[in-house]
């Protein structure tokens, strides 16, 4: 596991400077109002891929790490799941439009948007399902090859002064990578009604976990742009940009956890040692990272964005704060979606959801741009606390985690 994450958070980290050196340049090229509209519409993106292609990449990754692992055939799980991808991702898209423009973005911009949803969530389900085959080598080459893609076309944009197509760089990376790791399944046969059937079940689930354990923080970032659109926004986007790239830290080891863990039943609880290891040197890890990025954030803040840095400051430390609470989440929650329990992560999580976006509207008026960070402290909080309580209790067989190993004990799937 240790060397699939270290490969994962390659090829997340690489993402992650590469979002933070797109923004850097659309700043500095066209301004902060640009930076802001460009900030939320890739938030959106992200958002907008929690309703689907995210839960199908979470699905992937642990009903074809149990295929393997059981050396079954994972075709019709694959299949199925390929299906709805492609039929959600155009749903999705069109939708995407109306929403683009209410945010106060012109009509190239907001079909570009829509690209990027599209772009976006295909990558997120394939580089689930990749990671599930244990192919985490693969994926870093193809995320280190996209951002390339991405980064070089958007030099080229920002030489031809071509404002309106910011977004286009970014969405054409995301399919590039879709394109090249799209999952191509072995041949199989028998009755696979019944693991279609639970696969689907469980990424139903996880749609519901996603957008209360992941929605907040995009949310911050799109009711900043709603809030105090124009400059303030985009103050507010310096910030959000350079603590993205830290929540992504969390998200590339759970990722590897859930395949990894995905056949221990059990064995994934918190009160195991294993699982209680990974969690606590991960908390450590990154209460080092977070903390020094927000004791540093008055020095290097300004260096990226010599407009908005000094003014960014409280802002980032306040995201920091959220960002810290929200990723070290994620690793209890990947355990619990690892034996299967998704239903479960999804009901205990909805609370913090609820708050986090009550708090948001309370705040707004008070706390202005703030009110973001604020709501997705506050809910972050309560899903953190909700998901540890989960996994320190044991796991009990249910309807949500039929697939987890009956008897016995099974050997570490090779990654």
């Amino acid at each position: 596991m240790a060397s699939a994450a270290v490969f994962s958070t390659w090829g997340i980290g690489v993402q992650g400077l590469a979002r933070l050196g797109y923004t850097v340049l659309i700043g500095r090229a066209f301004g902060t109002e640009t930076l802001g509209h460009a900030s939320a519409l890739m938030s959106l993106s992200i958002f907008v891929a929690l309703l689907w292609p995210t839960a199908a990449g979470n699905t992937a990754s642990r009903f074809v790490a149990l295929a393997l692992h059981r050396s079954e055939s994972e075709a019709a799980v694959t299949k199925a799941l390929g299906t709805s991808m492609l039929v959600s991702s155009v749903v999705l898209g069109v939708a995407a439009v109306p929403v683009a423009r209410a945010l106060g973005n012109g009509w190239t911009l907001s079909l570009l948007g829509a690209w990027l949803v599209v772009g976006y969530g295909l990558y997120a389900y394939a580089r689930g399902a990749q990671l599930g085959y244990h192919r985490a080598g693969r994926v870093a080459s193809w995320d280190t090859v996209s951002a390339a893609v991405a980064l070089g076309a958007l030099v080229a944009v920002v030489a031809g002064g071509q404002g309106a197509l910011v977004l286009a760089p970014l969405a054409l990376g995301y399919t590039v990578f879709a394109v090249a790791c799209w999952p191509r399944s072995r041949a199989g046969s028998g009755d696979a009604a019944p693991a279609v059937r639970e696969a689907l079940r469980f990424a139903a689930w996880n749609v519901l976990a996603g957008l209360t354990t992941n929605g907040l923080l995009q949310l911050a970032m799109i009711a900043a742009q709603v809030v105090a659109p124009g400059r303030e926004a985009g103050v507010y986007a310096a910030a959000f940009t350079l603590a993205t790239p830290a929540s992504m830290l969390g998200q590339a080891v759970s990722q590897i956890v859930i395949p990894a863990f995905a056949h221990r039943g059990e064995g994934a609880s918190l009160r195991n040692r294993g699982p209680l290891l990974v969690f606590g040197v991960f908390s450590l890890v990154a209460a080092v990272v977070f903390g020094a990025m927000a004791l540093l954030a008055p020095w290097y803040l300004p260096l990226f964005y010599p407009a908005e840095g000094a003014d960014a400051v409280p802002v980032l430390r306040l995201l920091m704060l959220g960002v810290y609470v929200f990723t070290v989440a994620l690793i209890p929650a990947a355990l619990l979606l690892a034996t299967g329990r998704s239903r479960s992560v999804a009901l205990v999580s909805v609370a913090g959801f609820a708050a986090g976006v009550v708090t948001i509207v309370a705040t707004a008026s008070s706390a202005g741009v703030q009110a973001g960070s604020v709501g997705f402290l506050v809910g972050s909080t309560i899903n953190l606390v909700a998901v540890l309580w989960l996994a320190l209790r044991a796991p009990r067989p249910g309807p949500d985690a039929p697939s987890t190993v009956q008897s016995g004990t099974a050997p570490d799937v090779a990654v």
